[in-house]
């Protein structure tokens, strides 16, 4: 089983297309590629932390895109998600939440749609999308939207990205975090 963190596909958004420059003509294009890039990756028994605005639109839309996907996907819910279109589909999740706390090798990892700022905590990493192509502010905020350039640089736009090129980019950001701690004492 793997685990893959994603989030801010937009699926049926056409508004998208324009607003982050996504090389695609129509919604459907951009459903079918996203689909496609999804199921290549994942797996049936595979995790996804998927960090919201996943399908803009009603209940309908919802319902051509999340039985299509593969693996036991987790939402934190974003700003763009209809509430009830995930209260009507909920039986598709693993869970519905507003943020998932993990802990991975005394790390804690806040999945959340917005960034949050936690200071500057070795152990402790805001993980969210949200801002789309805007960079994070904050050494210890990583974006996994599909449009971040953290997931264009790691896997290429559209794609998940594994839970080890997360715990990797958490060394690096943990020897940042500690050399500004020490910058500032």
């Amino acid at each position: 089983m793997s685990v893959y963190y994603t989030s801010d596909h937009h699926f049926s958004h056409n508004n998208i297309i324009q607003h982050e420059n996504r090389p695609f003509c129509s919604i459907e294009e951009m459903n079918e590629k996203l689909i496609s890039q999804w199921n290549n990756t994942v797996s049936s028994n595979d995790k996804v932390y998927y960090l919201g605005d996943f399908v803009f639109g009603g209940i309908t839309k919802w319902e051509s895109i999340i039985p299509r996907l593969k693996g036991k996907i987790h939402l934190t819910v974003g700003n763009h998600d209809n509430a009830n279109a995930v209260k009507k589909m909920i039986h598709h999740f693993e869970e519905v939440e507003n943020m998932i706390v993990r802990k991975i090798d005394k790390q804690h990892l806040f999945l959340f749609h917005y960034p949050i700022e936690i200071g500057l905590t070795p152990n402790a990493y805001s993980i969210h999308g949200h801002i789309h192509s805007k960079p994070s502010n904050h050494v210890n905020q990583i974006n996994v939207g599909i449009d971040s350039t953290f997931t264009k640089d790691s896997v290429g736009f559209g794609n998940l990205i594994p839970e080890e090129l997360i715990l990797e980019e958490l060394k690096v950001r943990k020897e940042q975090v500690l050399e500004l701690r020490l910058s500032r004492e």
